[in-house]
């Protein structure tokens, strides 16, 4: 690991002569917002978890807070996946590939449809995505990863569970489905879609790509192979069948959760190019439901909802502190990398959760941007 940093953009130019009274730059607000940031991840992250934080206002950085850590370093975004899944979901429907999300697994999913029974069969793609579709909760069974069939796995459990309530309760089981979704769809796998209209368009680099299919019944290959995905750069974890995952384990760097961001706080729109449509940020960004046990929290298309103070906002979180959080009525971008180590279970004990990724917005960063 690298020696402790802090990189504030241009902060050379902190004298504050000839300022605009209406609209600080960049270079004023950071002036502000750093400390704070820092004062905040000092008393919140006690363990030290926090990599980086990037602080985006009206497009431009304000803040890049790095410790032991650099720009060019990858993480393990956990469930931020699911966001990026969904987005492509919304690529897909725009470029006709889905018809929209009230179509069943039974019309998705036709290689698979002779393991689903009725109920399953009748689950539509928008319970998925909201995980209102009766699958196996995350920590409550359903260990279809060690399994060699994950998708037969998740929906022999579907089946089993018989007809969903219309309850949310957060599944990874069901958002591997997604996965599954896109390649029937579009026919090609997920990171060749993802890298064609998500990735290439916003620079975010893919090759090497590290594209690991870890067997969790084996405990020694599984570590070794963590070892490899922990030291790799960009990373997208197969099942398998060769399916990449559609919960989990997708590697970004910090200025790539940056970047879908200030995709999805421009609805959708990177420089002169629509690469998502705007109805799809606008729906999969609206609370459709809560998730049971997340407080008053809501959740779009596999993206959550949050409110901060009085400003409704939206966030792709990944266990452990990673970050996307947007607030378009400040015109606000906050992504956040943590070393969420699971070689490490003192560090895993401890995690930067929801409450504090949007405290840090709401108590450190929103302040200084009100006008």
């Amino acid at each position: 690991m690298r020696g402790h940093g802090v990189s504030v953009l241009a902060v050379a130019v902190m004298a504050l002569t000839g300022c605009s009274a209406s609209s600080p730059t960049p270079e004023e607000l950071a002036v502000d917002v750093l400390p704070a940031v820092e004062k905040y991840l000092a008393e919140i992250d006690a363990e030290g978890q926090v990599r980086a934080v990037l602080v985006l206002h009206d497009g431009e950085p304000v803040v890049e807070h790095y410790v032991e850590s650099a720009a060019e370093d990858y993480w393990d975004t956990r469930s931020v996946t699911k966001s990026v899944v969904s987005t492509l979901i919304g690529i897909a429907i725009d470029e006709g590939h889905l018809e929209g999300v009230h179509q069943t697994l039974g019309e998705l999913l036709p290689s698979r449809a002779a393991e689903m029974d009725a109920e399953t069969a009748a689950v539509t793609l928008e319970q998925v995505l909201t995980h209102t579709g009766g699958f196996a909760a995350q920590g409550a069974g359903g260990d279809y990863y060690l399994t060699d069939d994950w998708v037969g796995q998740i929906l022999a459990d579907r089946n089993e569970a018989g007809s969903a309530d219309g309850t949310a309760e957060y599944s990874n089981a069901g958002a591997h489905l997604v996965s599954a979704v896109l390649v029937e769809a579009t026919g090609v796998p997920v990171l060749e879609y993802a890298r064609e209209k998500l990735f290439e368009p916003l620079g975010i680099p893919t090759e090497p790509a590290f594209e690991p299919a870890p067997d969790f019944t084996d405990e020694a290959a599984a570590a070794a192979l963590y070892e490899e995905y922990w030291e790799a750069g960009f990373a997208w974890p197969m099942d398998p069948q060769g399916l990449h995952e559609g919960a989990c384990c997708l590697k970004l760097r910090t200025q790539d959760l940056a970047a879908i961001g200030q995709l999805y706080l421009d609805k959708g729109e990177w420089g002169d190019e629509q690469v998502v449509p705007e109805e799809w940020v606008e729906q999969a960004t609206t609370s459709h439901v809560d998730i049971n046990g997340a407080g008053s929290v809501g959740y779009g298309y596999l993206w959550w909802v949050t409110d901060v103070a009085d400003d409704p906002g939206f966030m792709a979180y990944g266990m452990g502190g990673q970050v996307i959080h947007v607030i378009p009525a400040l015109d606000l971008v906050v992504a956040v990398s943590t070393e969420f180590d699971e070689r490490d279970p003192g560090r895993m004990s401890t995690t930067f959760g929801q409450e504090s990724a949007t405290g840090l917005a709401q108590i450190a960063i929103a302040p200084h941007l009100a006008e």
